[in-house]
């Protein structure tokens, strides 16, 4: 079974170098350009995991990830956040909006892919509260 990621950011360039190296681990990729564009593709597709850029128009990274947390039925969708605008204190917003992980651009997709994967690890075999 191919796991199933959305990539949300709204830079083509982005999205394109990640769908490329997720589809080359052989990951199925949804693709959104933009947060209400992330939010319809999050409710047909129900992704496995979120990749989410926070600075988005339209809807902001941060709207997108506390409507997913208030949803029951995605609780469990790891996102990690994914953005250019590493600041100091972000890193705990982004926790606090309901990511779970938190990446600044740019990094090698190769750190992307050992994310995921752990990501994809940890949702599959939760530990005990």
């Amino acid at each position: 079974m191919r796991h199933k990621i959305l990539v949300a950011d709204d830079d083509f360039d982005n999205r394109t170098i990640i769908r490329d190296a997720l589809e080359a681990a052989s990951y199925e990729v949804v693709m959104a350009a933009n947060g209400e564009e992330a939010l319809e593709k999050i409710a047909s597709e129900r992704p496995e995991l979120v990749l989410l850029d926070l600075s988005m128009p339209r809807v902001n990274g941060w709207e997108v990830a506390k409507r997913v947390r208030e949803d029951a039925a995605l609780e469990d969708m790891p996102i990690i956040a994914f953005t250019a605008h590493a600041l100091a204190g972000e890193e705990l917003k982004a926790k606090e909006a309901g990511c779970d992980d938190y990446m600044s651009k740019p990094c090698r997709p190769q750190e992307v892919l050992e994310r995921i994967a752990h990501w994809i690890r940890q949702k599959a075999d939760p530990k005990p509260a």
